[in-house]
């Protein structure tokens, strides 16, 4: 997991040296998270139903040395189209992955405890912003950016490599029907926790995408101090984690709620603070990084809870509409920093997180007057 997150989000610490290089406006470089997730948003799906058939361990292994060869091929042959072609590759992967190993993991633990085993497999998201994201934008300032992809490859081989010695064997679990995983998206109640999560996602990737940009322009941050900034994040982000797999079982909803209100206002406050307020800005960076990370974990058993027939299904169903406000929110964020500058691109993350937190709160008032329809 930490292979194949930062492989998704490490471009967002390189976006600035990305675009320099290749010729490219800071908008056009966003792209680069867009591709990824409208690919793992369009066909992360219909892998997921076939991955799903197939051992955990061999889906696993695979991935790990397709991402090991396409983070190569990045590094080697550095053009936009290469970038491209590679992520629309990586990304249509993403979900079957992700939703295979989180499944697995819940498996492995029971139904109790599957905001704990969500939360363990997401140490590998944390660490991907804790030490990936912030590592590659440190290596490409002193090394340039494609050594970060150099560095990824060697990861995804030698995370092969572990996962073939040590991750469990397991019987292949009996599947439902595809009649019974495609009915899911027949289920009002199901396609709004769908919906909710790509509201969520892109509020969140509005102001993520850029943060690097932002803390350079808003704070005035050199690129080492940008990636200890990122590190901050990440490390308050295993905070969050730590706190979202021991509540996100109580109320998965409520749960929402709470982080959707905490990300709308560190967002809000990000570029005033960074321009006027800079000794508050690691306590605004932090409380970010707390419910970013948050997010994963709760969304992602708020969704499987709602699915619960077609688990795997609906976890990649989620991914997939998570990666659609990924792709949604870093497109429309770089237009906000073209026309209006980096600094405003916290304030649109926040009106899509302040809109996530009005749908949690009306989902959550429905479920008490039906309980048995929601």
């Amino acid at each position: 997991m930490f292979v194949i997150v930062t492989t998704e989000f490490v471009v967002v610490g390189l976006l600035p040296a990305m675009a320099k290089d290749l010729k490219l406006s800071l908008a056009e470089a966003g792209w680069f998270v867009t591709w990824f997730a409208l690919a793992a948003a369009l066909l992360g799906p219909p892998l997921t139903m076939l991955a799903g058939r197939c051992d955990p361990r061999h889906v696993l292994i695979t991935a790990a040395i397709v991402f090991a060869a396409g983070n190569l091929a990045i590094a080697w042959a550095p053009h936009s189209s290469t970038v491209v072609a590679v992520r629309l590759l990586q990304g249509c992967a993403l979900p079957a992955i992700a939703s295979v190993a989180i499944v697995a993991a819940a498996r492995l633990v029971g139904a109790e405890r599957e905001g704990w085993a969500v939360s363990r497999v997401n140490i590998g998201v944390v660490a991907a912003t804790v030490l990936g994201v912030p590592a590659g934008a440190m290596a490409a300032d002193y090394a340039g950016w494609p050594t970060s992809f150099v560095g990824l490859a060697l990861l995804g081989l030698v995370s092969a490599g572990l996962v073939a010695a040590w991750f469990p064997r397991m019987e292949i679990a009996k599947q439902p029907s595809m009649l019974t995983e495609v009915s899911l998206l027949w289920r009002p109640g199901f396609l709004m926790h769908l919906l909710l999560s790509c509201v969520l996602f892109a509020g969140i990737f509005a102001g993520y995408t850029y943060i690097a940009a932002l803390l350079g322009t808003v704070a005035n941050l050199d690129g080492s101090t940008i990636g200890w900034a990122l590190m901050g994040f990440g490390l308050a982000g295993a905070f969050g984690n730590w706190i979202a797999g021991r509540v996100v079982d109580r109320d998965p909803l409520a749960a929402t709620a709470w982080v959707a209100f905490a990300l709308a206002f560190a967002m809000a406050v990000a570029a005033p603070v960074g321009e006027s307020l800079s000794s508050l800005l690691g306590l605004v960076i932090g409380l970010w990084g707390a419910a970013h990370m948050a997010a994963f974990v709760i969304t992602q058993v708020r969704v499987m809870r709602a699915g619960r027939e077609a688990a795997a299904f609906a976890m990649s169903l989620n991914i997939s509409v998570c990666n659609l406000g990924i792709g949604l929110g870093s497109t429309f964020g770089g237009r906000i920093a073209d026309h209006y500058g980096v600094g405003a691109v916290g304030y649109v993350g926040a009106a899509a997180a302040t809109a996530a937190l009005l749908m949690a709160v009306v989902m959550k008032a429905a479920r008490s007057r039906a309980p048995a329809t929601t």
